[in-house]
């Protein structure tokens, strides 16, 4: 796959900030693939293995996670995570067991290999991080994170049509 290039300067006094941000992200999550394929397990991607860390993190107390709360942690669309939990299980990372109360409702259950995975997939992870913020002074880094919550809740605002602009 060829690598995604951000997108040239503009000439505007308004650059594109959501373009640019969409190209680093994109460019952001082909890495930590790449880096958790090699490095962990090839059937996992970066969001199957934050996912499975979710589920593994939350399950470890005894609390019990379903699709729709990965749907709300992660903002995914029901039908994107209907096909990452399928490929999960598929790949033995997890199951879908009923719940007495509800037969209709499944909750996600870490499977051995998954469990097996998550030590390996923390440690890439957070190595990815650390080598993705590499250079990054801790107030540029701060600054960045603020600005990103920002962009964040505009975008949440223009979605809701809640914005005043």
């Amino acid at each position: 796959m060829e690598p995604l290039h951000p997108p040239e300067p503009e000439k505007t006094a308004f650059p594109s900030v959501g373009r640019m941000l969409n190209c680093a992200a994109r460019e952001i999550s082909v890495a930590l693939d790449t880096r958790i394929a090699a490095q962990v397990n090839p059937e996992l991607t970066g969001m199957r293995g934050m996912v499975l860390g979710y589920i593994i993190e939350a399950t470890r107390s005894g609390g019990a996670v379903y699709q729709r709360d990965v749907e709300t942690r992660f903002h995914i669309r029901r039908s994107s995570v209907t096909a990452l939990l399928q490929g999960m299980e598929q790949g033995g990372f997890i199951n879908r067991v009923s719940v007495e109360q509800d037969a209709r409702l499944k909750s996600l259950v870490p499977t051995e290999k998954g469990r097996r995975c998550f030590a390996d997939l923390q440690r890439s992870i957070d190595a990815f991080e650390r080598e993705l913020q590499a250079n990054i002074p801790p107030g540029e880094l701060a600054a960045l994170q603020k600005s990103l919550e920002k962009l964040y809740a505009n975008a949440q605002e223009i979605r809701n049509g809640t914005n005043s602009d």
